[in-house]
């Protein structure tokens, strides 16, 4: 076998731009027995294999998932054995060992499912070339090709091979017979020789390292070396037994008779089949043509992918299991974290029972599905309330009242009368409108009030204001206003309120000059004389109900302030101011006895009243109240308070008591209240603090909600009714 000299035939199979490691198809041409040799090159080659290994770990981001890159191995492997099955004569099949590699059982199959479904297609694809013959265009290939089977090694004795290969070639035979891969009808994807060996066992050849290297450089130190070339599955022998004289056998009855290995029965009798020798031109027209129908079109073949599909079959059973698990008992609508926890429970299910490949396809159609079920009509609305409570409707267009279902006990005005309010969604419900229902219902609307300033359009197509954080705040002239003379002074000039734009929430020290709500969030309610209030009762439990016990108490605020006296003489040294009239005057320091709190309302509707930003108002069981109203009136006070009752919800300021004295002064309220750390602070009024008529009981109620012009601020426990609240000053 040796100076046996070959010309490649590569070029009919395009190698340019192939990565390393893929499947191809190698050719060399046999001039002097006029033989064409082609070599598969697959990923079931150990060397082939290892340079795939060393790109994947070169670029691990290409690494998928093992068995679904052994099903690209295995398609592109029994594709490429399809295309030679077609177009040769004689396959021989490698194996390394001494044993049938059963796994060639299921490539079989594949190919055989395959090559019926292409039949038409290929026997198409070769009518577009005139010069071949009808009948191997009928058949789709010049004939069925005969398969010799070749074991590389073996170590068995020089006598007993002969033996091994005839028991190699009757399990052979019974295997292909009983899977059914060779027939008797005559359509098979290929032969075994009836008459004739088909198993050659390979012996172990002599090692000689020294000698072999030696051969090898006199070889190619011979004039034309560089063309010598050994052929596949061919050694250079010095036993009898040489695989290419068993090839020879087969290669020669090609030529002369040709091959009919069907196999046949009394009750399956058969024509002859076809065989044909063509011409090389013919032959390789025909391969380019096969080539690009079978390989260059990639086509799936699912009869390969055993695991794949056992994958796809465990996760087909799985799959609705864990849909049922995630529709149990579901409610009519629900909301997206009942979804995602039920959705999770299905999750687990399935990961505990689905395997394979196909495990993250159908886990992603399983949330899928889950999604869809949720989304079909069952979501619910969810949109938070103005205490942050989602709405338990079914979702529902944006003009339809939302509900959360939560109620909350609140008290009126004057807080004599307590109801049942819903969870507002909005400030207007949250502040305005409740309070006007229930002061229908109480005593509320016939009382004496100070009113706050709101917006009064002169105009019906008014609008919010567009408020942006780079508006300018200094003061601007609105449209009320005159025009500029050059005797007014710029210093003088005051904004009036605009009449065709509102402030789109509350009123707060960064609002713009000029712009008021539509509605006020704060209420001011004279209860009648001071007289009303006894500091041993306390408020009285009939008119004020839901207050804990011992909380219903106000604490006196003694203040000292300076009133001016005629009659009074100034002190040794000091001389008093004079008036007009030349009579003596002097200021006199009196302390005056203010009664103050800040109560605070749960939503299940108690009362109680603070002593201190942190401690509870407790009257002893005597009535009798020790503390003083001076840390109140000087210190920043909660606006949320844990209540004590068992729920342990969380209370929050609404209410400021102020029981003004008959001494000739005016206790006056300024409340600014910043319901967030960072938060803007709200107000009540841009004209400063407000004056209380003097013996009287006043009660300002504060808002429910706090909205500004761009955000809403829920419940936060560093909200606080800054310091400066009470005031009391001399009476004019």
């Amino acid at each position: 076998m040796a100076g046996l000299k070959m010309k490649s035939i590569g070029r009919l199979f395009p190698l340019e731009g192939r990565p390393p490691g893929e499947t191809l198809i190698k050719g060399s041409y046999d001039e002097q027995h006029r033989i064409i040799y082609l070599h598969l090159y697959s990923l079931f080659d150990t060397d082939i294999l290892l340079e795939k290994l060393e790109e994947l770990y070169r670029d691990k981001g290409c690494f998928e998932d093992f068995l679904e890159t052994n099903n690209d191995i295995k398609t592109s492997f029994c594709r490429y054995c399809l295309l030679l099955f077609y177009i040769s004569h004689i396959v021989i099949l490698s194996h390394p060992g001494t044993s049938f590699d059963n796994s060639y059982i299921q490539c079989f199959k594949a190919l055989d499912l395959l090559s019926k479904k292409m039949f038409e297609e290929i026997c198409d694809c070769l009518k577009s070339l005139d010069m071949l013959n009808p009948e191997w265009v009928a058949n789709g290939r010049p004939c069925t090709p005969r398969i010799i089977f070749y074991f590389e090694r073996t170590h068995a004795v020089k006598i007993g091979i002969k033996k091994l290969e005839h028991n190699l070639e009757d399990r052979i035979y019974h295997i292909l017979k009983k899977t059914r891969i060779i027939t008797t009808s005559g359509c098979t994807l290929f032969s075994i020789p009836l008459n004739e060996e088909f198993v050659y066992l390979a012996e172990k050849m002599p090692e000689d390292p020294l000698s072999e290297a030696v051969k090898g450089i006199i070889r190619d130190c011979q004039p034309g070396g560089a063309m010598q070339l050994d052929m596949p599955f061919s050694t250079e022998s010095h036993l009898e037994k040489d695989f290419y004289k068993f090839l020879l056998v087969h290669v020669q009855r090609a030529k002369t008779k040709g091959f009919d290995d069907t196999v046949s029965s009394s009750r399956h009798l058969h024509a002859p089949s076809h065989f044909e020798l063509p011409l090389l031109e013919h032959w390789i027209e025909a391969t380019k043509c096969l080539y690009n129908l079978i390989i260059t079109e990639e086509r799936p073949m699912p009869s390969l992918y055993t695991d794949t599909r056992f994958s796809e079959q465990r996760c087909l059973k799985v799959l609705p299991l864990a849909v049922a698990r995630y529709q149990e008992g579901l409610p009519s609508h629900y909301a997206q974290s009942e979804h995602e926890a039920r959705l999770a429970i299905a999750l687990n299910l399935f990961r505990a029972q689905a395997r394979g490949p196909r495990y993250p396809q159908y886990e992603m159609k399983l949330e899928m599905e889950c999604h869809a079920h949720w989304s079909n009509e069952r979501q619910q609305c969810e949109a938070a309330s103005m205490t942050g409570n989602p709405c338990k409707l079914p979702k529902h267009p944006a003009d339809q009242e939302h509900m959360s279902g939560f109620i909350y006990k609140s008290v009126c005005d004057c807080g004599r009368k307590t109801a049942g309010r819903d969870d507002p969604y909005t400030a207007i419900r949250a502040n305005y409108i409740f309070y006007q229902q229930i002061a229908a219902e109480c005593v509320c609307a016939d009382l004496k009030r100070i009113e706050f300033p709101i917006f009064e359009p002169s105009i019906t197509e008014f609008k919010a204001a567009t408020i942006s954080e780079s508006d300018d705040l200094t003061p601007v002239l609105s449209d009320r206003t005159v025009p500029l003379s050059p005797e007014v002074k710029l210093e003088s000039l005051v904004r009036q309120p605009s009449t065709t734009e509102y402030l789109p929430g509350m009123l707060t020290l960064s609002s713009p000059p000029g712009l008021l709500p539509v509605f006020s969030s704060w209420s001011l309610v004279c209860l009648g004389p001071s007289s009303i209030y006894s500091h041993n009762v306390g408020i009285s439990e009939s008119y004020h109900p839901g207050f804990m016990s011992f909380t219903n108490y106000l604490l006196p605020w003694d203040v000292t302030v300076g009133m001016k006296s005629k009659k009074a003489w100034p002190a040794i040294g000091k001389y008093a101011t004079r008036v007009k009239k030349g009579k003596p005057t002097t200021t006199v320091p009196q302390s005056v006895k203010v009664f103050i709190g800040v109560e605070y309302e749960c939503p299940s509707g108690h009362r109680f009243m603070l002593s201190a930003p942190d401690r509870l108002l407790k009257a002893t069981p005597g009535s009798l109240v020790k503390d003083t109203g001076l840390k109140i009136a000087e210190s920043d006070m909660p606006l949320y308070y844990q209540c004590s009752c068992r729920a342990g919800k969380i209370a929050q300021l609404m209410r400021i008591h102020v029981v003004t004295p008959k001494a000739p002064v005016y206790c006056t309220l300024n409340p600014k209240i910043q319901p967030a750390a960072g938060a803007p602070i709200f107000i009540c009024t841009n004209d400063g603090p407000i004056k209380l008529t003097q013996s009287a009981y006043w009660v300002m109620r504060l808002p429910f909600v706090y909205v500004a012009d761009t955000e809403h601020y829920q419940q936060n426990l560093t909200g606080k009714l800054l310091s400066g609240t009470f005031g009391v000053v001399e009476a004019e």
